[in-house]
């Protein structure tokens, strides 16, 4: 099995599946993470505690893989995500990608970088077009609703 399909498989098995017992295993004891979490996620329990936060919620994900490369212990994989906000009024549908260098048969070199602004977006977290938005310099000013 090439790298990148046991990386989709692994990842779909953990956010699809919820099975974090799948994730010590994967993850090389010198794993190095990089991402929009650096600095957050460091070892495999930071890891479950980000796909058991985000799993409370988003639900009933689609993982389609739409690109894959292998390069020696180099995979990368491209990943459309498909699910649910809170209710199905909160339709997600953004993309991300995963690069990892493996070694010994676990991800010593981890970068993820999905799009979380457009995420968060589609949960009715953030306005809508909140990138244009930042973009021209204008700021984000949250109100309470109620």
């Amino acid at each position: 099995m090439k790298n990148s399909e046991r990386l989709f498989q692994w990842f779909h098995d953990v956010w699809v599946n919820g099975n974090l017992d799948l994730v010590e295993p994967m993850f090389h004891p010198d794993l190095e993470v990089n991402g929009p979490l650096h600095g957050a996620i460091a070892i495999a329990a930071d890891y479950r505690e980000v796909v058991g936060t985000i799993g409370n919620v988003i639900h009933d994900l689609d993982l389609t893989l739409t690109h894959a490369l292998d390069d020696g212990d180099f995979a990368a994989i491209r990943i459309q995500v498909r699910g649910y906000g809170r209710s199905e009024e909160y339709a997600l549908d953004y993309a991300g990608q995963l690069i990892v260098r493996m070694q010994d048969g676990q991800i010593r070199e981890f970068l993820s970088n999905f799009d979380y602004m457009t995420m968060f977006e589609q949960l009715g977290q953030l306005p809508p077009d909140c990138l244009p938005i930042c973009m021209t310099g204008e700021r984000l000013i949250w109100a309470d609703d109620t």
